[in-house]
């Protein structure tokens, strides 16, 4: 009972590991958030079904009387789990995105109010909608996009149209090596210099490390991982102190940024110039999520 209960809330820091007597395994699965949740997962499975072990070999006492009231409770808290996580994601979406058009709206009217007097209210009313949008106009082209992050972008579509003419699956599949072909032309070594995006996401993961992601595009995203057992290799995670983690502070979504850095090499079975995060081919063809390691991030004013 008490290895299922350890295994059910603390799997991940792998208590229940270390209740059996498997130290090493139980700081291997402590430092590696259970795996990701799969390996925390697993071991929850093997005590509910099998009664799971010691680290002598020997099986763990009670299973018999407790076995029943695992199978019942089990189902019914990762169920509550997963719903009360997806209200919490749901929510902190809607809070975040909430203030942005607040603050575009109040900065806006102030300007426009803070020369005219107040007997022309009706002039600056009529000319309100002018001076809000020569700004938007003004600020888009002032920012240069440099030729190589227009040409992945050109890339990207290009493939997209490419999949949705292609007539068989050989063709869909070949959208991907087109693609990185051009890719590996016009980003050669993967330098990403002084490129130029609208900040999408700026979070933390469980280490406090900064999470970066930015949109050069419509569904085209280059970012960090979000997780630390993704990035153990990569070191795409932002650390605190680091003057990086200074200039993240100061971001925020929907921010005009200006950033460089390397994207992550490809691999088999993935995208094979530039790694993607997307799960699937087709995800990978219509959205895809571009691993970068940031060297300069930059708020545009």
């Amino acid at each position: 009972m008490v290895a299922w209960l350890l295994a059910l809330f603390l799997g991940v820091l792998g208590a229940d590991r270390f209740y059996r007597g498997f130290l090493g395994l139980g700081i291997l699965k402590l430092l590696t958030c259970g795996g990701a949740g799969i390996w925390a997962l697993i071991d929850l499975l093997i005590i509910i079904f099998t009664g799971g072990r010691d680290s002598t070999g020997q099986p763990l006492d009670g299973y018999d009387r407790s076995k029943k009231v695992a199978w019942i409770v089990t189902p019914i808290v990762l169920v509550l789990g997963m719903i009360f996580s997806s209200v919490n994601a749901a929510s902190g979406d809607e809070d975040s995105a909430a203030p942005e058009p607040d603050a575009v709206v109040t900065a806006a009217p102030a300007e426009v109010e803070g020369e005219p007097a107040d007997e022309a209210a009706a002039e600056p009313s009529a000319q309100e909608p002018t001076a809000e949008e020569e700004p938007v106009a003004a600020e888009a082209p002032a920012v240069e996009v440099p030729a190589a992050q227009q040409a992945m972008s050109e890339a990207v579509e290009q493939g997209r149209a490419d999949a949705e003419d292609a007539e068989t699956d050989l063709q869909r599949a070949n959208v991907l090596n087109v693609r990185s072909e051009t890719m590996c032309m016009t980003v050669p070594d993967g330098a990403v210099q002084e490129w130029v995006g609208t900040v999408v996401t700026v979070d933390a993961n469980g280490e406090g490390k900064a999470v970066v992601v930015v949109s050069i595009e419509d569904d085209i995203e280059i970012g960090t991982w979000n997780n630390a057992f993704s990035d153990i290799s990569d070191s795409t995670l932002i650390e605190q102190g680091d003057a990086l983690y200074d200039a993240a502070l100061e971001l925020a979504p929907g921010d005009t940024v200006r950033f460089s850095g390397t994207l992550k090499t490809g691999s088999e079975g993935n995208d094979a110039c530039y790694y993607t995060s997307n799960l699937t081919e087709v995800m990978s063809i219509d959205s895809p999520d571009y691993i970068i390691s940031f060297s300069d991030l930059q708020k545009v004013e």
